[in-house]
Order: structure tokens, then C-alpha cells, then sequence
């Protein structure tokens, strides 16, 4: 199918622009809305409510972040009106379920994303015996989703053995795309070697924020930025206001996100956990240095790790940063101008690749019906949101 001609609805649970799935959607739309026929994107959104957005309940185990019901019967009529070639899903959340189960009973192909590790994410934040039960219930639902999709698509080699160790024979690897605002806008390199240092995301446990404060604290020549929300905002409030050079700045939006990257240096990325890590990406775009862990799955995509200075293993943020300030001031400013355009290049390809998998999966009908219990559940949440 010409992909030109394409409709694709994205139902999506993450909340827009607040994490780095939220994101992910968010740039992806509106990208290929250039590209194809028509993308949408049904999502949670704090401050211009979607219409297929019900009610929520504070996330378990982050009260910082909501969990959203679907209004199926808004979705329902949304569909209805677009006939989708594609409905894309990030399993299992409660928009992905509703999307998911429409999808089948229109007789729409589904593509199921995998790019959020679950069980690592669950073990941080819940007790053994509840996060060995919350894993098998989302290993089965999403196994039970993977079975039913026409495609299923993955950000990561890492990603992509999860998903084949759980079933998935044939999961098809795509990049992470970039807002064009941080490709459009000219950037040059820092000029005068490092001075700033830049923290953006949730602050939470899988982030590993507290080895960032360490480093502030170890650092007092340099100058150090949070930017971001989560369940850990107390412990960086309490660093921002006993060290000089820490300054905590909260959740801001996309655009003050590439103001901050274009004010400073070197942007990290200590996570724990990160399926991919699209603010590095971002970074590259800015032509910023981004010190990444070894964790990363931005890490794995050869175009892009010649532009990064990822830590080796055992290697602490101060060691990797003062690797940084080692080099040549020559090398290093061709290091950041090589990550943008290695940035600028993988985003392409990102893009190509999403149109490739959305055209295959277009031509593909599903092999069998929504599950009864979904159905049931779905009902249920659809009545409580109308």
C-alpha cells in the first residue's frame, strides 16, 4: 500500500509530552502527519484533555503521575469516523487496551510497540511477591496482545531479545524520531569546554538522579541543572537548596526543554532502566555533549554511538565527565557536531522504517478475535469514564 495514503491512529496511555513514551507519540505524529494521509493521536494530556480521555487514579507506586480511563465510546465514534489502515498501540495500558480490542472488532490490523521494560520498572517500586505476580499479568498480557497484532515493533536490541524471550517470533527494530524543532533550529557546539551540566527526566529510582546530585555535590566549578517531576522531587529540592551550584528548575515543556539544552554543556543520562532515551537524542540534536550509562538502549544503535560518550562499566559520572573535559578541545567540538548529524540521519531512517512497517502491516488482517475478558473489562471502564 502506498504509504502516502495511509491512516494511522496511535492510542496511546502515556500522558503527552511527560515522559519519554508520552514524547515518543507525541514527535512520531506529528512527524509522519508530514508523510502520510492522516496520524492522530489519542492520549492522556494534562492540559488540553483529549476527548477519548475519561477519569483517572494516581499511578501505583508514583502519585505524581496519573493512570487515565479510556471513553471507549468517544474512541469508538473516533474510529468510526477515521477508518484506520493501522491502530498502534503501546500494550498494556488501559488507552492501549481499549485501542487494541476496537481494533480487532473493526477488523483494523494492530501494531503492538514494546519499548518499556516492565519487569525492572515494577521490581523498583513494589515488593517481591507483588512484583512477581504484576510481572506474570502484564508478561501474559502482553503476550496475549503480541499473539492478536498483525506487527509488533520494538526501539532497542535489548528490547527486541525481551520480546522474542517471551514469544514474539518476528518483532521488527525502528528508531526513536525527534521533534523537528531540535533538527530546524541551527545549533553549534559548546564553545568554551564544559561549564554546565544538564539532568532531564522523571525523577525517579530507574533514573538514578541521586548519582547526579552526587556529582554536583562533587563538582562545585561547574554548574548543574534538573529539570523534571517524580515521586524522588523532594530529595532534589532538598540538594538544590544546600549546594550553590545545583538548581532545580521542574517540569517544563518541550520548547524550554531545547532552550535548557541549548544553555548548557553536557547533558546525562545515569538511568538504571531506559529502553532507548530520547532526550539524548535530543541533545545530539542541539550538538551537546550527553554522557549516557552503559544502560541505555541509545547506546546500541550503531548510527548514533559515535556521537555519545556512554560510561563504561564501573565507570562513575565524575570519571566519565572528566574524560570528556580530557579531550581536545578540536575532538570535542567535532564529537557534538557529528551527533547532530548522526541524529538528523537516524531520525530518517526512523522515519522510513515506521512507513515500512505501517505499509506491511496495513495489507495484513487479523488472525483472531478479541479476547471475552477484554471485552468485559473494556466495558466496564468504558461505562465508569462516560
Amino acid at each position: 500500500m502506498e504509504t502516502q495514503n495511509l491512516r494511522i491512529l496511535f492510542v496511546v496511555d502515556a500522558i503527552k509530552g511527560r515522559n519519554g513514551v508520552g514524547t515518543y507519540y507525541q514527535d512520531l505524529v506529528g512527524l509522519l502527519s508530514e508523510r502520510i494521509e492522516r496520524a492522530e493521536l489519542v492520549a492522556p494530556s494534562l492540559d488540553d484533555p483529549h476527548f477519548c480521555q475519561g477519569g483517572s487514579l494516581p499511578m501505583p507506586g508514583d502519585t505524581t503521575q496519573r493512570l487515565f480511563f479510556p471513553h471507549m465510546r468517544a474512541l469508538t465514534r473516533l474510529m468510526e469516523e477515521m477508518q484506520p489502515h493501522v491502530v498502534v498501540v503501546p500494550g498494556p495500558g488501559l488507552f492501549s487496551l481499549g485501542g487494541y480490542w476496537l481494533a480487532r472488532k473493526m477488523g483494523v490490523p494492530v501494531c503492538v510497540t514494546f519499548q518499556t521494560d516492565y519487569t525492572h520498572l515494577v521490581q523498583l517500586y513494589w515488593g517481591p511477591l507483588l512484583a512477581r505476580l504484576v510481572c506474570g499479568l502484564l508478561d501474559r498480557l502482553n503476550l496475549a496482545m503480541f499473539h492478536g497484532a498483525s506487527s509488533v515493533v520494538t526501539i532497542s536490541e535489548t528490547m527486541m531479545e525481551q520480546a522474542r524471550a517471551i514469544g514474539v517470533a518476528r518483532p521488527h527494530l525502528v528508531g526513536t524520531p525527534v521533534a523537528s524543532e531540535f533538527i530546524r533550529c541551527p545549533a553549534e557546539p559548546p564553545r568554551d569546554g564544559v561549564r554546565s551540566v544538564l539532568f532531564v527526566g522523571r525523577l525517579a529510582a530507574e533514573k538514578h538522579i541521586g548519582a547526579f546530585l552526587e556529582l554536583a555535590a562533587r563538582r562545585p566549578d561547574l554548574t548543574f541543572t534538573v529539570l523534571g517531576d517524580g515521586p524522588l522531587r523532594g530529595e532534589v529540592q532538598a540538594s538544590a537548596e544546600r549546594l550553590d551550584n545545583l538548581f532545580f528548575a521542574g517540569w517544563r515543556s518541550r520548547d524550554e526543554v531545547m532552550t535548557f539544552l541549548d544553555n548548557h554543556d553536557v547533558l546525562m543520562l545515569p538511568s538504571s532502566v531506559e529502553a532507548f532515551g530520547t532526550v539524548a537524542l535530543e541533545a545530539m540534536a542541539r550538538a551537546r555533549w550527553v554522557i549516557t550509562s552503559h544502560a541505555c538502549g541509545i547506546n546500541q544503535w550503531p548510527g548514533l554511538a559515535r556521537g555519545l560518550l556512554p560510561l563504561g562499566e564501573g565507570e562513575t559520572l565524575d570519571q566519565g565527565l572528566r574524560r570528556l573535559e580530557q579531550l581536545e578541545p578540536a575532538w570535542r567540538t567535532g564529537l557534538a557536531r557529528r551527533g547532530r548529524q548522526l541524529a538528523v540521519a537516524v531520525n530518517d531512517e526512523t522515519l522510513a522504517s515506521w512507513e515500512d512497517v505501517l505499509g506491511q502491516t496495513a495489507l495484513r488482517a487479523p488472525e483472531r478475535p478479541a479476547p471475552s475478558a477484554t471485552l468485559g473489562l473494556l466495558r466496564r471502564l468504558g461505562a465508569r469514564a462516560s
